[in-house]
């Protein structure tokens, strides 16, 4: 279950690294934080969260539907930077404002859903507990986008 919401939280890392295109320029050191993460994640979340038998039942399969929600984010976000990597050579000024605004409403769609389900979180943890899950949650996607963006240059 826990695997299953991992597996989806990262999957766009997954797709990321195997397009060819991007993986041209991924690095070892890309490839192993992934995999690192991806074989460590739930169970970095969970040792941050330290629960109880009673909140651990309640809490994982919320953590994997907000995993699959937040996995789709994810998805399109790579999508951008797919795009991005394809066209760089030839990206024209309306291709780069166009990314960068896709760029925007992505964050905010991930930060409204990260609202929204911090809020269902409250229903079944504490709130130092929550607030301790999105912490911890950032600390693991900053240590991935850490990586990823060294294998993304910037915009001519």
């Amino acid at each position: 279950m826990r695997k299953a919401a991992l597996a989806v939280a990262l999957a766009a890392v997954a797709v990321a690294l195997s397009n060819p295109v991007a993986a041209q320029q991924v690095r070892d050191e890309t490839r192993l934080t992934y995999e690192v993460l991806t074989s460590e994640w739930t169970n970095l979340i969970g040792g941050a969260l330290k629960l109880t038998d009673e909140e651990a039942e309640a809490f994982w399969p919320l953590y994997e539907e907000y995993g699959k929600a937040k996995g789709e984010l994810w998805n399109k976000r790579i999508d951008v930077i797919k795009i991005f990597l394809r066209s760089y050579n030839e990206m024209t000024p309306e291709t780069a404002r166009l990314l960068l605004d896709q760029r925007f409403s992505i964050d905010k769609q991930m930060l409204e859903l990260e609202m929204e389900w911090a809020k269902r979180f409250d229903d079944v943890l504490p709130p130092n507990k929550v607030t301790r899950l999105f912490q911890a949650e950032n600390k693991l996607e900053t240590a991935m986008q850490m990586e990823i963006v060294k294998d993304v240059p910037l915009a001519k």
